[in-house]
């Protein structure tokens, strides 16, 4: 099932239950090609790339989620203002839009359309952009397009009345950069309120979740799509990032959901 403004909240894939917390990048690209096995230019199906996590989607792969060949409930969104490891450069950098993923399964970062036995892709004639256009032996494709034209949320639901104006509250009032100061900056308002207004935005993202899954019907797993990762996940990935900008030398941090 697709996604257009027809479509009400009930009507939406539904999301299959998380095994783990999903990555946010399918990892530095040389360090692909470094690792892979294949001695020659021709994919051997080592499953190398596909183990270092799921793909970003692009515009390209609109299609594919609206047409429900990849089902939201297998989504997952990295926000304006999260810290992700940047595959290219291999240091951590500010998210500075939607980066939808697919999300890990069994367990690992491993993108869940891994049949492990074969190394087969289970949607290998529908694959997104970044799968079709990543070769272990020359990353320079996939380094041109990774970032370009990435697929948004606003693109697949800004047409479905309500629900869209609730994504965009949540966005402002779970907004990272706010979460940021109010968690790592020394300055501004006292200590006491900036704990308060944080564990109010906890609250209130936590509820709202809570809220769609009871009265919309949808299962939890949807939300990661909808909402991004809980605030609560999303601030144990800023303190590791900030930790890793703090103690790893230059370009070489803390490794980190991608992007």
């Amino acid at each position: 099932m697709g996604l257009n403004a027809s479509v009400s909240t009930s009507d939406l894939p539904m999301p299959a239950q998380r095994g783990c917390e999903p990555s946010i990048a399918r990892g530095d690209f040389r360090q692909v090609m470094k690792t892979s096995s294949s001695p020659r230019p021709s994919c051997s199906r080592c499953g190398t790339c596909c183990r270092k996590g799921g793909p970003a989607l692009h515009r390209e792969d609109r299609h594919l989620v609206e047409q429900g060949l990849i089902h939201t409930r297998h989504l997952y969104t990295i926000r304006r203002g999260e810290w992700v490891h940047d595959p290219v450069t291999g240091v951590l950098v500010q998210a500075s839009g939607d980066i939808i993923k697919i999300k890990g399964g069994s367990g690992t970062w491993a993108c869940r359309f891994l049949e492990d036995g074969p190394n087969a892709c289970r949607i290998y004639a529908d694959r997104p952009l970044e799968c079709r256009t990543l070769t272990c032996w020359n990353t320079a494709g996939i380094e041109r397009v990774y970032a370009i034209g990435r697929l948004t949320r606003e693109d697949l639901i800004s047409g479905i009345a309500g629900l869209w104006e609730l994504i965009i509250e949540h966005q402002e009032r779970c907004d990272v950069e706010r979460i940021r100061r109010l968690r790592m900056q020394a300055d501004g308002p006292p200590a006491g309120r900036r704990a308060r207004e944080l564990a109010e935005i906890l609250r209130y993202d936590t509820e709202l979740r809570n809220l769609v899954v009871c009265r919309a019907g949808l299962e939890a797993g949807m939300t990661d799509f909808l909402f991004g990762r809980p605030v609560q996940q999303v601030l144990r990935a800023m303190e590791r990032a900030v930790s890793g900008l703090m103690t790893a030398p230059t370009g070489t941090p803390d490794r980190l959901p991608p992007g």
